[in-house]
């Protein structure tokens, strides 16, 4: 008598904390068919639109209408079979037919250790909370396909940048060779013609004046030798770059400066838009030092990177230096557009260029530039 009458109290504390309740709050008998609802508080009418009496002997079930197909289902019949608690996440409908998101949590009520009388469901709107996480979620997934389609552009564009400087290069290949050719090749005809006609000058003013223009035409076909060079070295279609550095450095600076070229981490071949690139920056550095800089020592150094996925190339020298904040400015006005050209070479190949230089501390140039792109694979497989 005492023990029924001590459920009682159980569970008629159960209802007066359920009714007092600001969460939504259903009760079902789990001794009954389909675990019929036996109590539901104010809140659970407010929050579905149903009263009690329109739910009593009712499964839960029936907030999910014909939308049946919800993965938490078997969760809550598994809890509810094994008598243990549960938390779940439904669709349901309130009685207006408008979708709400029910967050659900289980706990079995039991007369002893073995056996389960009723089932507590406290439930929760989360409606709000759903409909912001599918709007992260959607603009996540928009934020995604912005981003492949970045990712696309770029690449589209990298390939268009590389396209360019290799129009640029085959272009400067065309002239070289009708440099070479062409007019190189007119030149000693002419140049042949003129020792024909060395024994038809006289001593004194016609042979100082054939002297002169022996001179100057000697001059002019090595004025079109170094330019057909400068266009095009044949040396990087043969050599590699390593090889073709060091006679470029060698024809530029011997005589001069002092100069060290150090060369490591790095494959004999590259992709030639690479290759190609890194000779024109060393070439327009050395170009500025050897007219600018009045230096007495240049180093050029070439490596792998730190972890050998891109070229790191340096050039430093001891000269006059410039003002390196505002060397755009000073290119600009000065008429020198060397350093705003290898700026834009580098950006074409989405490399990266640093100047650091003050006036009377030297120059410091430093361009690094990626080395196994999938377009530069591609070149090294294909290209030659």
């Amino acid at each position: 008598m005492n023990a029924h009458r001590a459920r009682n109290d159980q569970f008629s504390t159960l209802f007066s904390f359920a009714r007092a309740s600001n969460s939504s709050i259903v009760i079902t008998d789990a001794t009954a068919d389909d675990a019929a609802i036996v109590f539901v508080n104010p809140s659970f009418e407010k929050m579905t639109g149903y009263g009690m009496e329109e739910v009593i002997g009712k499964n839960c079930r029936f907030l999910q209408g014909e939308d049946r197909d919800q993965p938490d289902r078997e969760l809550i019949r598994r809890a509810m079979h094994e008598g243990s608690s549960c938390e779940c996440l439904f669709r349901n409908y309130r009685k207006s037919g408008e979708l709400f998101w029910n967050k659900l949590y289980l706990f079995p009520v039991r007369l002893s250790a073995e056996q389960v009388t009723h089932f507590v469901g406290v439930q929760h709107d989360v409606t709000r909370e759903q409909n912001l996480l599918a709007e992260l979620a959607q603009t996540a997934s928009e934020r995604a396909r912005l981003i492949d389609q970045l990712e696309l552009k770029r690449r589209h564009m990298a390939h268009l940048s590389r396209d360019l400087i290799n129009a640029q290069e085959n272009e400067r290949k065309a002239l070289a060779r009708e440099l070479h050719d062409e007019l190189g090749q007119r030149l000693t005809a002419l140049n042949l013609l003129l020792h024909r006609a060395r024994p038809y000058f006289e001593a004194g003013e016609p042979q100082v004046l054939w002297e002169q223009a022996e001179h100057e035409l000697g001059a002019l076909v090595g004025l079109v030798r170094d330019m057909s060079v400068s266009l095009r070295p044949p040396g990087l279609d043969f050599f590699g770059l390593e090889p073709t550095i060091r006679q470029l450095l060698a024809r530029h600076l011997d005589g001069g400066p002092d100069w060290v070229f150090e060369y490591a981490g790095l494959p004999v071949r590259l992709a030639p838009t690479i290759e190609i690139s890194v000779y024109r920056i060393v070439q327009e550095s050395v170009t500025n030092i050897v007219r600018h800089a009045q230096a007495q020592h240049v180093v050029v150094e070439i490596n792998g990177g730190a972890d050998g996925s891109e070229i790191e190339l340096i050039v430093r020298d001891d000269g006059r230096g410039f003002d390196a904040a505002s060397w755009r400015e000073h290119a600009a006005r000065t008429g020198r557009a060397g350093l705003a050209g290898m700026r834009e070479r580098i950006q074409l190949l989405e490399g990266q260029i640093e100047v650091d230089s003050a006036p009377g501390r030297g120059t410091r140039i430093t361009a690094t530039l990626p080395l196994h792109s999938t377009e530069n694979k591609h070149e090294r497989d294909s290209g030659r």
